[in-house]
Parts: C-alpha cells; sequence; structure tokens
C-alpha cells in the first residue's frame, strides 16, 4: 500500500507529522514509545520502514497496539454514532461516584464529617480513578469492555478498592496523632514516634509478613512494568497489595487498647509505608490517593 506524505496541494499528512515528531523523539530521548489503536498495525510497520529509509536507528522505537475499548453493546465507533467523547465519560463518571459516595455516608467507620467540597473532591478522584484505571488495568491485546457497575464497585477489585487502602492508611494514621502528608519522623507532626528503636520482628504474624513481602516487592514490579511497557503490572500489584492490607487490618489491630505499645508504633510504621506504597503505585497510574473516602 502506498504512503504518501504530502497532498498534491503540498499540505502534509498524519505520516509527515509522524516522521518528524519521531525524528524529534530520536534526537531527544534514549526510548520512543508509541501507543496505536489495534486498527493502526500498517501505519506502524510503514513508519519504521519509511524512519529506516531516512537514516535513523528504529531499534529505540516501540511500538505498542491496544485493542478496543468496547461498551457492553458493542465497539464504539464514531461512524456508527456509537462513540462516546471522553469528557462526556468522565462527567457521568464523576456524577455516579458522587452517588456512591453519598449512599455510603451513614456506613462511614471514621468520624470526620465530610463537607460538600469533601464529597466533590472524592468523586472527581473516585470517577475519573475509575475509568482510567479500568483501561490501564488491562493487557494491550486483549478487548477492552468497560462497564459502569465493575469500574466503580467499592468492594471488587476496582479503582475505588485500591483507592480505599489509602484512606484507610490515612484514617489509621489521623486517629494516632499524625499528619499523614507528612513522614512518621517529620519535624512538627502531632505525635511522636522513634524509628530507630522499631523492631521489625515483632511484625511476625503471617498477615504482617505477606504485606512486608508485597512491600519491598514494588521497586521489582515497577521496573518490569517499565522493561516491558506493561503498566497493568502495577495495576496488578495494586489488587494484590489491597488485599494483603485489607487482611492485616482485619487481623493485625493496630491502635487498639490493648496492643502493646511496641507493636502498636511497628504496626504504625508498617501503615506508613502501606500508605507511600499505594500512593506510589497509583500515582504511577494516573490515579488520585484520596485521604478520605
Amino acid at each position: 500500500k502506498n504512503l504518501v506524505f504530502l497532498r498534491s496541494d503540498g499540505t502534509s499528512l498524519y505520516p509527515t507529522r509522524d516522521l518528524a515528531h519521531h525524528e524529534w523523539k530520536f534526537d531527544n530521548y534514549d526510548r520512543a514509545v508509541t501507543v496505536l489503536g489495534e486498527d493502526h498495525k500498517l501505519q506502524a510497520r510503514q513508519l519504521r520502514t519509511a524512519l529506516k529509509l531516512l537514516g535513523n536507528d528504529t531499534d529505540p522505537l516501540r511500538q505498542v497496539l491496544y485493542s478496543y475499548v468496547n461498551l457492553p453493546e458493542g465497539k464504539m465507533s464514531t461512524r456508527r454514532g456509537t462513540g462516546v467523547d471522553l469528557d462526556d465519560l468522565l462527567d457521568e463518571a464523576i456524577d455516579r461516584a458522587r452517588e456512591e459516595v453519598e449512599d455510603r455516608l451513614d456506613d462511614r467507620i471514621r468520624d470526620d464529617d465530610l463537607t460538600d467540597d469533601d464529597i466533590e473532591r472524592i468523586a472527581h478522584q473516585v470517577g475519573i480513578g475509575a475509568v482510567r484505571y479500568d483501561i490501564v488495568a488491562k493487557q494491550p491485546t486483549k478487548a477492552i469492555t468497560f462497564e459502569w457497575d465493575r469500574a466503580l464497585d467499592f468492594e471488587a477489585q476496582s479503582a475505588p478498592y485500591v483507592q480505599y487502602v489509602h484512606a484507610r492508611c490515612c484514617g489509621i494514621l489521623a486517629e494516632a496523632g499524625f499528619d499523614p502528608a507528612e513522614p512518621l519522623a517529620a519535624a512538627g507532626q502531632r505525635a511522636e514516634l522513634d524509628l530507630d528503636a522499631l523492631d521489625a520482628d515483632l511484625l511476625g504474624t503471617p498477615a504482617e509478613q505477606a504485606l512486608l513481602e508485597t512491600i519491598a516487592r514494588f521497586p521489582a514490579v515497577i521496573d518490569e512494568a517499565a522493561a516491558d511497557l506493561e503498566p497493568h503490572q502495577i495495576a496488578t500489584y495494586t489488587r494484590e497489595f489491597a488485599d494483603r492490607f485489607n487482611a492485616f487490618y482485619r487481623e493485625c489491630p493496630v491502635l487498639a487498647d490493648d496492643v502493646d505499645p511496641a507493636v502498636r508504633e511497628t504496626r504504625l510504621a508498617l501503615v506508613a509505608a502501606s500508605k507511600h506504597t499505594m500512593a506510589n503505585a497509583l500515582s504511577i497510574l494516573g490515579v488520585a490517593a484520596p485521604r478520605s473516602m
């Protein structure tokens, strides 16, 4: 198939701009990653071949092809009138998240009263996060079917499910007298904690050990996901992390009156480490980490 670079009137086409864009990438970066829809397989091969013919080293170029995003009733298509504008999708996600947050207000464990501004903030964080997470959590080669009920399910392995772990960590730290936005040992914290005096051997239960192992594995997960260009690996990790943290939360009281002070402080440090790990993982995925939900 012919690859056309210019129209008869001399104006440029997509291939012209793509070639210029990629040559700029090669000049400025050591890796060039192009993300395309699976219907652009031919264009991707044409682009790589043209770049080679122009004398470029295309070894640093990685082309990732994503499958279609479908609605439950079928494939989105602008020509058939079944396309969905992303702005409209996000607006509806925010509206649905707001309804979900309001419905769950009476069941909240934390006693911090949410203002209207808080509800609106959480609705944006959860709604937009749900859309982004539900798509990025899928392998590129698999077709994506976006379903509202699954994407916004606080109990299933969705964005709200993993976001709630971060909010729960913040709640525990705040109840203990710490500012969740600051490191435990930062100056000005309302509570004091001597990190050097903590004894990790006190974290001996299976739930604690599993959570520690999952936190320690995080850098390796990032390295592998980056090397393979597979961000869904990080999403998979956050779901596993949420399961591990929730098991720890159920089985290992942190602030209960009958918890030994040394164990209490060590578990608080584990909660803080969990908060940082989840916040970093969500940040990499482009998903907000709410302080309360």
